[in-house]
């Protein structure tokens, strides 16, 4: 197939916007706050949460390649991604508001109740985000106008992380007064409205235009038998997974960490503004200068950024409550560089679309989306549910500012910073598996 258009700006636009608003929005929310909401909130015991989001993982692990084969067979006057762009929003944005409502129930109904909501949000967002991300590979084959593309949506994730990560708890003041459940289901609102008109304006204005027509049908099960002969595909799972660990463990588990570490709440927002300024910052500035630098090598990008977040994590760890200005200036230049992971891996991910159908001539957007997916919810169910274990064995006590046992600080502290840099080093290795020189030779 030969590329006879370029892929308007304006659809590069409406793509990324679509992509990283209003769902973005209520993404950050649901990642970073939603296990605060549910232990000091709703009253949900750590460990009943903790074990919500591993069940929650291991449903997705199941649900998201059933729809993501399902995305890849859908037929419609509308193409075979984008339908889902229309009807998929409206509930996705009843069901995250429910999430925060916190009804008067029992413990038990409570436990229940987020349960089921919390699946439920799961599989939504696997119905819109799946064929969203496997909507750009039909858009162009061109790599430099996707992963530009990608670098757009990556900045306006980072704008949508920053507002929601830093001023959260001053928004859920505002809107809730002494009512934090309501303040969260407004703010949740806001983003939900941001998401349907931004995902049904995507739906209007962009257009499939490589999609290959299957000359034989194959089951769900012979696809993934063939997805599962790339022998690639192993490590870059890996890959998408502790990137989403690297991420997530450090929005999550940086609200206890001054809450209860610092003990001093009030500096959430200006060390959340620490974070997603400085990755803001790598991103947009960085990355595409690092890439350049490198000509486009991903092995060496990820390698070289990710040695430094190892160094700045090893220090923080050990110097993180004596020296605030020193916290502040090693979690920006961590950061800085730790944020690219949002970019690097739906970079990865479209890569091997390509990939996997030069090798196979099957086109499986949506499966390897799905999977990619995946490996993002996964990463976050991980690192919710590791940090509701920690503070669970720990004993963690509930909105006991400075009345912590040693244990539980010991802990937080650990999971803030000793779980990403174990991470990152898998991050590392994973990354030196990706089929860079095939993918390019193909190309």
């Amino acid at each position: 197939m030969m590329e006879k258009n370029k892929l308007k700006f304006s659809e590069r636009i409406v793509w990324a916007i679509g992509q990283s608003s209003g769902r973005q929005f209520i993404t950050a929310l649901v990642s970073t706050y939603v296990l605060v909401f549910l232990t000091d909130t709703f009253g949900v015991p750590a460990g009943a949460a903790g074990v919500i989001m591993t069940v929650a993982a291991v449903w997705d692990a199941i649900n998201d390649p059933m729809m993501g084969t399902l995305a890849d067979r859908t037929k419609s006057r509308w193409g075979t991604y984008r339908p889902y762009l229309l009807f998929i929003p409206l509930p996705l944005s009843i069901v995250s508001m429910l999430l925060f409502a916190a009804p008067d129930l029992t413990t038990t109904g409570k436990i229940v109740y987020t349960a089921v909501l919390y699946i439920c949000y799961g599989m939504l967002l696997t119905a819109i985000e799946i064929p969203y991300n496997a909507l750009l590979p039909t858009m162009t084959k061109d790599e430099t106008e996707r992963n530009d593309t990608i670098s757009l949506s990556t900045f306006i994730a980072s704008l949508m992380i920053l507002i929601v990560s830093s001023f959260t708890p001053n928004l859920v003041a505002v809107f809730g007064g002494d009512n934090p459940s309501k303040g969260y289901v407004i703010l949740v609102g806001i983003g939900a409205v941001l998401m349907c008109v931004t995902s049904w304006i995507a739906f209007a204005k962009c257009k499939e235009r490589y999609t290959v027509e299957k000359t034989e049908t194959k089951s769900v099960g012979e696809s993934l038998l063939t997805l599962l002969k790339v022998k690639e595909m192993y490590p870059m799972i890996g890959f998408w997974c502790v990137g989403c660990i690297l991420f997530q463990i450090v929005m999550a588990s940086s609200v206890y960490y001054c809450m209860y570490y610092l003990m001093n709440p009030a500096l959430i927002a200006t060390y959340m503004l620490v974070i997603s300024v400085s990755g803001m910052i790598g991103v947009i500035v960085l990355m595409p200068v690092i890439l350049r630098a490198l000509k486009g090598n991903m092995k060496k990008a990820v390698t070289y950024t990710q040695l430094i977040c190892i160094v700045c994590y090893a220090i923080c760890f050990f110097i993180g409550n004596k020296s605030i200005p020193a916290l502040y200036v090693l979690t920006f230049i961590a950061c800085m560089f730790s944020t690219m992971t949002n970019a690097f891996r739906p970079m990865t991910v479209v890569g091997m679309t390509e990939y996997v159908l030069n090798e196979t001539g099957d086109q499986m957007n949506g499966v390897i989306s799905a999977i990619g997916g995946f490996s993002y919810k996964c990463g976050t169910a991980i690192s919710n549910a590791m940090l509701a274990g920690v503070l669970a064995v720990t004993g963690y006590i509930a909105n006991a500012i400075g009345g912590q046992p040693e244990s539980a600080m010991i802990g937080i502290n650990s999971v803030r910073f000793l779980v990403p840099l174990a991470a990152t080093v898998l991050y590392i290795i994973f990354i030196q598996f990706y089929p860079e020189k095939k993918l390019h030779k193909n190309s």
